[in-house]
């Protein structure tokens, strides 16, 4: 008698366990089902932010383009200027894929292409304090926002510098 009710709390005890074993099952599917939409939609969203970072480059550098040939900016700062548009889709994708920061990704392009000096961009930052405060906060959001106040940077020197003249 003592067995069969031992062995009746028993078989309780495993059933109540597999139906929660099953709950956990319905659970997980539920929540992986979500990850998935959720890592569907982040793609989405980071190819979205790519295709912006490339649409605000050539916008930038059309900016850059109607510049008169002779501003205030020396020929350093003024490649430093194209230099920062033309690395922001890199930047971007840099910065969201591998969370790499936008300083280490100038300098890793800088090292292997040999366009600049790093520290000649530096030298800039320091020299325009507009300038400064965005490349010392050394985050996308800053970096696009630098890269949008050298190019008016760059404007204001050329219409100073046709004003003067």
């Amino acid at each position: 008698m003592v067995w069969m009710l031992l062995i009746g709390v028993l078989v309780l005890v495993l059933l109540y366990i597999l139906w929660q074993m099953e709950l956990i099952g319905k659970t997980n599917k539920s929540l992986q089902a979500k990850l998935q939409q959720r890592e569907h939609e982040l793609l989405r969203l980071q190819q979205a932010v790519f295709q912006l970072a490339e649409q605000q480059k050539m916008l930038l550098e059309q900016r850059l383009a109607k510049l008169a040939v002779e501003t205030r900016l020396s020929k350093p700062e003024l490649a430093a200027v194209q230099l920062l548009c033309q690395l922001l889709p890199l930047v971007t994708r840099e910065s969201c894929n591998k969370a790499i920061s936008a300083q280490q990704t100038i300098k890793l392009y800088l090292r292997q292409h040999k366009t600049l000096e790093f520290g000649q961009l530096e030298l800039m930052m320091i020299k325009h304090s507009r300038l400064t405060a965005l490349w010392q906060n050394n985050s996308l959001m800053s970096y696009l926002q630098l890269c949008t106040v050298a190019v008016a940077l760059a404007e204001e020197q050329t219409q100073a510098q046709l004003n003067s003249a």
